[in-house]
């Protein structure tokens, strides 16, 4: 329920929480202030189905100290700032009647403010209501805090700064900070524990025509093998049930679109009995579907498939056939989806190049401190933890970044290798990235990687065992020597990755 409380000494002191929420209100406008007074109990009922509690005192109470005023917030000018909510590890009980200069207490070490500047937000006082009410709502039921991102932070200094402070404004692009590292933040006082996440939704398949859904997968299939003969029977509307015939080492593959919201069954069995009718079944018969598919659905079509001699079934739902696009062929996504008319050509590096000189490419991607660098000399773990997670995008995807996630170019991915034996050593050495970075996350996890206890925030120090140095520098070098084995003749002496 909500509260009116005349004093803050009638909430136990005893009552700690990981965080508080405040609305800054000083310095608001007539009309906000009278907004918010008259959604009070709105606001109340809101934290009571949700085991909260929300306080409004019955006279407002001006405070003020080094770090909040009307004029400053922690060194900053509180005009670009007010009206706010604010997040933090204050209590409550340091907010006290202050009179004049010299009543405020001393300010606490471990203060730290995550700021919510309203004016970005909100164009007027119904706007401002609607926003504290997300927020309630996103945070007490632990949710991530959607449509803001980072735009400044402020280090303590004792100077102008006494706290360490993050000001959030909007960002309608996706990203949201999840709530527990808002947490972290309040209690560790450290800059990376503000993690940003961008949230991508899932494609509608199911929202797009027939004949476009076919050709998304007959370019996504023409990608998966070196086929002997593949056509897309699918647009001729004569298929005998065959979108999409393919055959590759003696074996056939048979492909059928299925663009439902929700699979029927009868539509594939209706496409197997159509197969059967002319006597031709395929080694392999796969269902690609635009929408969801239940375990019932796909064993009844494995079922169906199995009895007329169908050797392999597999289905894929429109999710699973997203995240294989996602992963093997990123480059339909932006034709298909983006509208983005030649992906394959616009990133420099990709078109009209040969194995060699993609294989040049990704090598350049390793020439990098993270791989050369032996471990035990490694100054800054998160960064070499960010090399590894942008090398295994660029093997993946092609995307080139920079730390600080800026992306710096384009180079083919492994998968546009056409050599198989070349292919097949960049996705070993992929693997090994992999458990490289793997290695690293289980090695923190049992203390053999460990943070210097200082409490100096953002200290780059880091201590490690000699076992920890050994099997880091042990991956690395089984990397280089797969790299060697498929680098023409001589070639190795110019790109040496010893690390030892």
């Amino acid at each position: 329920m909500g509260l009116y409380v005349e004093s803050l000494n009638n909430i136990p002191a005893e009552a700690r929480r990981d965080y508080y929420i405040y609305l800054l209100d000083y310095g608001w406008d007539e009309q906000i202030g009278n907004a918010l007074m008259q959604n009070y109990e709105r606001m109340a009922t809101l934290a009571a189905r949700n085991k909260a509690v929300v306080i409004r005192g019955t006279n407002r109470v001006h405070f003020e100290d080094e770090v909040l005023s009307w004029h400053n917030i922690n060194g900053q000018n509180a005009d670009d700032l007010l009206p706010a909510i604010l997040i933090t590890n204050r209590n409550p009980h340091k907010f006290k009647p202050v009179f004049q200069p010299g009543d405020a207490g001393e300010v606490e070490n471990d203060l730290r403010l995550i700021l919510i500047p309203v004016k970005k937000f909100c164009r007027n006082a119904t706007e401002v209501v609607q926003l504290i009410e997300r927020l309630f709502n996103d945070i007490i039921q632990q949710k991530a805090l959607k449509d803001f991102r980072i735009a400044k932070e402020v280090i303590k200094d004792n100077r102008r700064a006494f706290a360490d402070l993050i000001t959030l404004e909007p960002d309608n692009s996706g990203i949201e900070i999840p709530i527990e590292s808002v947490i972290n933040y309040l209690k560790s006082g450290k800059r990376n524990s503000m993690v940003v996440e961008r949230s991508v939704m899932p494609i509608h398949f199911e929202d797009r025509g027939g004949p476009e859904f076919e050709r998304l997968a007959f370019a996504y299939v023409s990608r998966l093998k070196n086929w002997n003969k593949i056509e897309w029977l699918g647009q001729t509307g004569d298929d005998d049930g065959r979108d999409i015939w393919s055959e590759c080492d003696g074996k056939s593959y048979c492909y059928q679109c299925a663009n439902y919201r929700s699979l029927v069954l009868k539509k594939v069995t209706d496409d197997i009995d159509k197969m059967v009718k002319i006597g031709l079944m395929p080694d392999y018969f796969t269902v690609v579907c635009g929408g969801r598919v239940s375990v019932n659905m796909r064993a009844a079509i494995s079922s169906y498939a199995a009895q007329h001699g169908i050797k392999q079934t597999h289905i894929w739902s429109g999710v699973e056939f997203e995240e294989q696009l996602r992963k093997h062929a990123p480059e339909l996504l932006k034709r298909f989806v983006d509208g983005e008319i030649f992906p394959e050509l616009s990133a420099p590096g990709n078109g009209g190049h040969n194995d060699q000189d993609i294989l040049n490419q990704i090598i350049q991607c390793f020439d990098r401190p993270a791989f050369t660098t032996p471990f035990h000399r490694e100054v800054n773990i998160p960064d070499f933890e960010k090399a590894i997670t942008d090398t295994i995008e660029v093997l993946n995807t092609g995307v080139h970044r920079l730390r600080d996630g800026t992306v710096i170019g384009h180079i083919p991915s492994r998968y546009q290798v056409g050599d198989s034996r070349l292919k097949d050593t960049l996705s070993s050495i992929y693997k090994m990235v992999v458990k490289l970075r793997d290695t690293l996350v289980d090695l923190k996890r049992k203390k053999e990687i460990t943070e210097c206890e200082c409490d100096q925030p953002d200290c780059p120090v880091y201590f490690f065992t000699d076992n920890a140095c050994q099997l880091m520098d042990h991956i690395r070098q089984d990397i280089f020597n797969a790299f060697r084995d498929i680098m023409p003749q001589g070639a190795g002496k110019s790109f040496d990755l010893h690390v030892g």
